[in-house]
């Protein structure tokens, strides 16, 4: 069983590798495009504040989707294989096709969907009684998305 937990986990790192490499220039590209296009900065200037929002948003960040000391070793890699493997596949043929996308959206619905999963089976097979709200972090899980819908709105707001 050890040697399938380390093989699982070998598996993740390489298809990390992927999907930041594919993830990150997604997002670089959504994000940047704009600002170099339009020459508003120069191209330093642009990174320069890119990199520094990049830095509050991670530091300011407080909270988890779900609460990962719920679920045992085994439940987390089912979660992180789950979100993996989607967040490339659903990657690749947007991209393939041209369509827009977000990977910090999809990683979030992605996170979001198989945790709850994992906490439906869980919850069908446990006798202790763990509710939804004791495995996934509904609070914080409707602020990220309340955040994604508002930054929609405000942005077509102010861009029209």
């Amino acid at each position: 069983m050890d040697i399938l937990f380390l093989c699982v986990v070998v598996f993740l790192f390489l298809l990390a590798i992927f999907d930041l490499s594919v993830g990150v220039s997604n997002d670089a590209v959504n994000f940047l495009n704009s600002a170099i296009g339009s020459k508003a900065a120069s191209f330093k200037r642009i990174l320069i504040v890119a990199s520094i929002g990049v830095f509050l948003g991670a530091a300011m960040s407080n909270g988890m989707i779900f609460r990962p000391e719920q679920f045992s070793f085994y439940d987390l890699i089912c979660i992180f294989m789950a979100v993996m493997v989607t967040d490339i596949i659903l990657l690749d043929i947007f991209n393939s096709l041209g369509m827009p996308t977000s990977t910090t959206v999809s990683m979030v619905f992605e996170l979001l969907g198989a945790t709850f999963i994992v906490a439906l089976i869980k919850m069908a097979s446990d006798t202790t009684g763990l509710g939804i709200n004791d495995l996934l972090n509904t609070e914080k899980a409707l602020s990220v998305i309340i955040g994604i819908f508002l930054s929609v709105a405000i942005a077509f707001v102010f861009g029209t």
